[in-house]
């Protein structure tokens, strides 16, 4: 099955980011159209895919996520401290050394890890998704404070300011749409038939909406500079923490879908949310930039190895959502039916056997 997840799975996800590349190119879009594209999907389709996910799913069955976030959040914060004492080997001011490990450990589950994650599992994986979104705002916010604790106003102003950060992150369109989800979960109100598949088919159109959007972004320039921070971060980002994530699932006896899921999160590119932190503080932009454009080509080359070799380990796992594959046999896990008729054929033994017993019969019959 690994040849077909190549084809289902990664080769769409490479196409959308391809397409987009190219269409920029062509001048059919630029980079502010891509800015309307991802307000889009961050607006109006992820909050939608949030919506129906968490409707649909009754609460007792949340606890096994926790799990999830629980592992993913430790993977992150052990992979920024490495990437910190790198910094530090390499004598990087604090502030700078501290944005150059966010960019190592803060995936772009978003706008990547997300879509994907809704395509192969459906209404699970876009939950996983949800959780590792919730994974990136913390870490975003704890970057934003370690800017406020170094350059801040006095005491009070700082925490003032975290928390006025903080409370423009619940007002946000994802979060709303997380709270509604869940509160329409905790009524066991079931959407009506036409709002849920308005929902649905607006959620549907994330993956190529996003995914789109990161190919007009793309900008290969990047590499000509910024080397030896491109090179750690890829490093760090695409090699040690998809290798971590998945010693740290055998470890702490992550299920099936929750592996994939946390090797998934843990094997894209850094968080283009970062570099929005870093603009905004005006630390470390540029090299940010650099890494962020480098680790999203880079990403779709390791993410192809780590997807086959997710697919070898835990084949069930990957049947996509029949929302974006039309093979029957992905639709669900049940068995294909016989597709021969039920009738049998006139010329098979047991129809031959039964039509001798009745001749038989008939002809006992007639003689008698």
């Amino acid at each position: 099955m690994s040849s077909e997840v190549i084809f289902g799975v990664v080769l769409p996800i490479m196409l959308f980011v391809v397409a987009g590349y190219i269409f920029r190119k062509l001048g059919k879009f630029d980079p502010d159209q891509s800015s309307t594209l991802i307000g889009y999907a961050m607006k109006v389709a992820i909050p939608s895919m949030i919506i129906v996910a968490l409707a649909n799913e009754p609460v007792a069955d949340y606890v096994p996520y926790a799990a999830f976030f629980g592992t993913f959040l430790l993977i992150t914060f052990i992979v920024f401290i490495a990437a910190l004492a790198s910094a530090k080997l390499f004598r990087m001011p604090w502030l700078e050394g501290s944005f150059f490990s966010a960019t190592c450990s803060l995936s772009n589950t978003c706008m990547i890890a997300l879509p994907i994650l809704a395509m192969l599992m459906g209404r699970e994986g876009t939950i996983y998704g949800i959780l590792g979104v919730i994974n990136l705002i913390i870490g975003l916010q704890v970057m934003s404070l370690i800017y406020d604790i170094n350059h801040g106003a006095p005491g009070e102003s700082r925490i003032l300011g975290f928390f006025k950060s903080l409370g423009k992150e619940v007002f946000q369109p994802y979060f709303v749409a997380l709270i509604v989800g869940v509160v329409i979960s905790l009524t066991e109100w079931r959407l009506p038939n036409t709002l849920d598949t308005t929902l649905s088919l607006l959620g549907a159109t994330t993956a190529p909406v996003a995914l789109f959007a990161v190919g007009i972004d793309l900008d290969f320039g990047v590499f000509r500079k910024n080397l030896l921070a491109i090179c750690g971060a890829t490093v760090f980002k695409l090699i040690l923490m998809p290798i971590l994530a998945w010693f740290m699932c055998e470890w702490v006896g992550l299920g099936p879908a929750a592996t994939v899921a946390v090797v998934l999160c843990s094997s894209v590119a850094a968080a283009k949310c970062e570099y929005g932190v870093a603009k905004q503080k005006n630390i470390y932009v540029e090299q940010t930039a650099a890494i962020v454009a480098s680790t999203t080509i880079l990403s779709f080359v390791t993410l192809a190895f780590v997807v086959y070799q997710l697919d070898q380990k835990y084949p069930d796992v990957f049947k996509m959502n029949k929302h974006f594959h039309f093979n029957p046999q992905h639709d669900s896990g049940e068995p294909k039916p016989d597709p021969t008729p039920a009738t049998k054929a006139a010329w098979s033994q047991e129809h031959l056997e039964l039509r001798e017993e009745s001749t038989g019969e008939l002809t006992r019959f007639i003689w008698t």
